[in-house]
C-alpha cells in the first residue's frame, strides 16, 4: 500500500490491518485494498490513477447520487485526497452477485431489487449538464467505431452494426446514471435479502441507455427473460420504443468497445461478453428484419 493512501487510512482508523487486495490487473486500473480498524470494522481504500474517474465517485458521494439508492444500500464516502486520487469507504454487507450461486427465486429477487435500485438513481437530483464544446456526431462516431474494430469483426458482423446504428439514436433525458450497472457491482446479502450496490467511479449525468441499459440488457437479460421481468417489475416500467432504439444502437458501440479493449488488452471476460451482446444483437436484428420483411 503506498504511503499516500496508508496516511488517508490512518485519518479515518489509526491502527489496521490489510485484510485483501481487490485492485484490478492491467496498467491503468484502480488499485483496491479492504481493511480492517482494530474495532474490526472494515473499510476500503481506492486509489484511481485517472482523475476523471476518481472525480466522479467522489461526487456521486458528495451530491448524494449513492445516498439516494437508499439507507445502507451503498457505503459512504469516510475520507478523500484529490492530490493523490484516494478514496476511503465505509464496508457494506454482502458478497459479489457475479458468480453467486442462487436459486431462480432468489435471483429473481436480486434483479428486482436491482431494477428498483436503479430507477431511485435516474430519479436522484441532478444538475443540468453543461453543453459539450464539440460534440462528435453520432455518424463520426459509428465509423471510429467500425474503423477501430475492424480486424476483430466478421463482414456480417459489420453489416448489422452498420444496419442498427444507421439512425442516431432519439435524444433522451439525462439521468444520474451509475456507469457499469453490472452483477460485479451488486452486493447481495442473502441473510438479509438485501441488494447493494458499489463501485460509483463511472457515475454521471447521461442517457441510461448510453451504458447502464445496454450491457445489463444484451449481457444478461436477454438470455434471461425471467430476470428481464423482474428486473422491470423492480424498474416500474417497461422500456419505450424510443429507448429500445436508443439501447440497441449505444450496445452496438459497447459491444465493439468491449471486444476491442478485450483483445488489446488479452481481458478473456471482456471478450466473452461483447461476443454475446453481439450474438444478441444479431438475434434481435434478425427478428426486426423478418418483421419488415414480411410487413
Amino acid at each position: 500500500m503506498p504511503e499516500t493512501v496508508h496516511r488517508l487510512v490512518t485519518s479515518v482508523t489509526s491502527d489496521f490491518r490489510i485484510v485483501a487486495d481487490h485492485s484490478s490487473a492491467g496498467e491503468g486500473r484502480p488499485a483496491v485494498w479492504e481493511v480492517e480498524g482494530s474495532d474490526g470494522r472494515r473499510w476500503f481504500a481506492k486509489h484511481n490513477p485517472g482523475p476523471k474517474l476518481y472525480r466522479r465517485e467522489v461526487d456521486a458521494y458528495q451530491r448524494g447520487w449513492a445516498a439516494a439508492l437508499g439507507r445502507d444500500r451503498a457505503p459512504s464516502l469516510a475520507a478523500f485526497d484529490g492530490e493523490a486520487r484516494v478514496i476511503v469507504t465505509t464496508s457494506v454487507p454482502g458478497r459479489t452477485v457475479r458468480g453467486l450461486r442462487l436459486d431462480s427465486k432468489e435471483e429473481q429477487e436480486v434483479y428486482r431489487q436491482a431494477g428498483l435500485l436503479l430507477a431511485r438513481l435516474n430519479a436522484a437530483e441532478a444538475e443540468a449538464p453543461k453543453s459539450g464544446a464539440c460534440a462528435v456526431s453520432w455518424g463520426e462516431s459509428v465509423e471510429k467505431m467500425l474503423v477501430g474494430a475492424s480486424l476483430y469483426l466478421t463482414a456480417n458482423d459489420t453489416a448489422m452494426l452498420r444496419a442498427i446504428t444507421k439512425d442516431a439514436p432519439p435524444k433522451l433525458p439525462r439521468l444520474v446514471s451509475h456507469g457499469d450497472f453490472m452483477p460485479r457491482n451488486w452486493l447481495w446479502d442473502g441473510t438479509e435479502r438485501r441488494l447493494r450496490i458499489i463501485d460509483f467511479e463511472r457515475t454521471c449525468v447521461e442517457s441510461v441507455m448510453w451504458r447502464d441499459f445496454p450491457r445489463l440488457v444484451y449481457r444478461i437479460l436477454r438470455a434471461r427473460p425471467d430476470l428481464e421481468a423482474a428486473f422491470e417489475a423492480g424498474y416500474g416500467r417497461t422500456l419505450t420504443a424510443d429507448e429500445r432504439q436508443a439501447c440497441s444502437a449505444y450496445a452496438s458501440l459497447d459491444a465493439v468497445s468491449a471486444l476491442r479493449w478485450g483483445i488489446q488488452h488479452r481481458d478473456i471476460e471482456a471478450v466473452d461478453e461483447a461476443h454475446t451482446m453481439l450474438r444478441h444483437l444479431h438475434a434481435e436484428y434478425s427478428v426486426r428484419s423478418l418483421r419488415d420483411t414480411s410487413g
